[in-house]
């Protein structure tokens, strides 16, 4: 990765507003989201109807979770699983492969089902599951991390189960923000457009002094204050919405068409497109 890649990085974390529900930190590429926050929302809710709250650690037990994570895993792997790749110890990829059965299909195609009864060698005398090993061999989909983003994360199909065992109305909410909203999808095309805008305004009106980051700075706190979302301090950390990143990806596609096109001939006239823009209310 180049310097200026790193520079117009933007895998970075989303605050997404879960309608009456609250706010929950999501990374846009990664979709890991913060377990602690499903679960807050979730037992506000069950509080409401008189139902009793549940806490992190008696989420983690329950085998219920375990055996969806473990069919996830499945399918994350059945998507470029082949006899080669399953032969290739050396490379890591199935270093957990217990937790698959192997099912050949053909000379080169291997199809994988759950091994749910691995779970059994994680489950205590209570019938909980000691998930504390078992989740290190689920990175990809669930983890626990320090630091600034500390906490338990998981991805979103394992967020929204975990919401589906706290309350159906949440479970729902969230659907809705994710599946029909698109807000992942819209985020990712914005942030890979503005990219590609810095790209050609370096190309097409690069600036005297050889060095554009003051440029991209400078349009990026425009897109914000034109688009209404001025309160954040960086260009991804905000609470979202769909509409805004439709927005967004829109406005950046037609400035790269128009830099292309020699519409726009100089940074003012960029800034004076920009100012112009005309944002649709919803």
């Amino acid at each position: 990765m180049t310097e200026k890649d790193k520079k117009l990085k933007t895998n970075q974390m989303m605050k997404v507003e879960i309608p009456k529900f609250g706010i929950i930190e999501i990374g846009h590429k990664t979709e890991m989201g913060n377990v602690a926050q499903i679960i807050e929302m979730g037992n506000q809710r069950r509080e409401l109807k008189g139902l009793r709250t549940l806490k992190q650690d008696e989420i983690l037990r329950r085998q219920e979770l375990w055996q969806f994570i473990i069919a996830r895993n499945t399918l994350h792997f059945n998507s470029t699983v082949t006899v080669e790749l399953i032969n290739n110890q050396s490379n890591g990829l199935f270093r957990n492969n217990e937790l698959l059965e192997f099912m050949t299909e053909s000379e080169n195609k291997l199809v994988l089902m759950s091994n749910f009864t691995e779970l059994e060698n994680y489950v205590n005398p209570y019938n909980s599951v000691d998930y504390s090993q078992l989740m290190k061999k689920f990175p990809h989909l669930i983890k626990s991390k320090r630091g600034r983003y500390g906490g338990t994360w998981a991805e979103l199909y394992i967020l929204l189960k975990i919401a589906s065992m706290l309350d159906k109305d949440l479970e729902v909410a969230i659907y809705d923000v994710f599946i029909k909203s698109q807000i992942l999808q819209y985020r990712d095309d914005g942030g890979e457009s503005f990219k590609k805008l810095n790209i050609v305004i370096e190309k097409y009106i690069p600036s005297p002094t050889g060095n554009s980051q003051g440029r991209f700075i400078q349009i990026a706190k425009m897109l914000r204050q034109k688009l209404e979302i001025t309160s954040t301090k960086g260009y991804n950390e905000i609470e979202h919405n769909s509409n805004i990143q439709k927005q967004r990806d829109r406005i950046e596609q037609n400035l790269i068409f128009a830099l292309q096109s020699k519409f726009i001939t100089s940074y003012e006239k960029l800034k004076d497109v920009i100012e112009s823009i005309d944002i649709y209310k919803y």
